[in-house]
């Protein structure tokens, strides 16, 4: 009987191992088909939080395997501008022409609200939702099958409203008073005037050429002075009255220091002061 007890112990110690043993074990299989999970080797994008980005209206190319645990792929979509029909369009073009690649749209809550449509013979899947807000949207990319793996191209197009034109600032006529417009002539000036604002200077030389007085002048471009300019001789030694007769015009301007006037002037005698009107 003591064997026996000894027999029945070290039987029941041994099966405690064995299925302690067993529930250590690591389960594996996550994909409900028996295998590892699909996404075991897949990168930060294989879930939503990890999406990158694809701006809308530009095509992407990536690719998925389920052979080599690299199922999904999920894509970010901003939409910041309302659309023309608020149709968000969306195409998958699968590369392997023998195997089945899902596509599905998720609103930014990550509900579902696309859903991939099933085999097509030309490789070419279509799916479009209707958004009623702006915001983010997702897109995820599956092979469908444990033997499906294959390079995509996926487009979402989004036709935009145009902006509208800024408006044009209302042109107000002037109100029509019956009365007609003032028009206002400006007051020329008298010689007086231009004699008391013009610059001073001098007459270094003169002659008489043709029936002209031929007047060299100690201002020239430095002064202002140009071929045009115009000026009268003054009489004595200060004072700004005007010679009888003495008004010139530049004729030539010789450097930054001198220049040349025409006079009708018979002679302007010991006065060699004159004043230029600058402009």
């Amino acid at each position: 009987m003591a064997l026996k007890a000894k027999f029945l112990r070290t039987f029941l110690a041994a099966a405690l191992l064995l299925g302690a043993a067993g529930a250590c074990k690591k389960d594996t299989k996550k994909d409900g088909l028996g295998g590892p999970d699909p996404d075991t080797n897949s990168g930060p994008d294989a879930k939503r939080g990890g999406a990158k980005l694809m701006f809308i209206n530009k095509p992407e190319t990536d690719s998925v395997s389920w052979p080599k645990l690299l199922r999904t792929k999920w894509k970010r979509i901003d939409i910041t501008t309302p659309g023309v029909q608020n149709m968000l369009s969306c195409e998958l073009r699968i590369d392997n022409a023998a195997i089945d690649l899902n596509i599905d749209i998720f609103n930014s809550l990550g509900t579902q609200i696309g859903f991939s449509p099933g085999p097509v013979p030309n490789k070419l899947k279509k799916l479009a939702v209707q958004i009623d807000e702006l915001g983010t949207y997702f897109v995820r990319m599956q092979a469908a099958q444990p033997k499906d793996e294959s390079d995509f191209s996926v487009i979402c197009a989004w036709e935009e409203q145009p902006l509208a034109p800024e408006p044009v600032g209302v042109i107000k006529k002037p109100r029509h008073t019956g009365k007609p417009a003032e028009v206002k002539v400006a007051k020329a000036e008298t010689l007086e005037e231009k004699i008391e604002k013009g610059t001073e200077g001098r007459v270094v030389q003169s002659f008489r050429e043709g029936g002209q007085m031929m007047l060299f002048i100690d201002k020239g471009a430095a002064a202002g002075v140009r071929e045009g300019t115009e000026g009268t001789v003054l009489e004595g030694k200060s004072g700004r009255q005007p010679l009888d007769g003495g008004s010139f015009k530049i004729v030539q301007v010789l450097d930054d220091s001198r220049s040349k006037a025409q006079s009708t002037v018979r002679s302007i005698g010991k006065n060699n002061r004159v004043v230029l009107f600058l402009k």
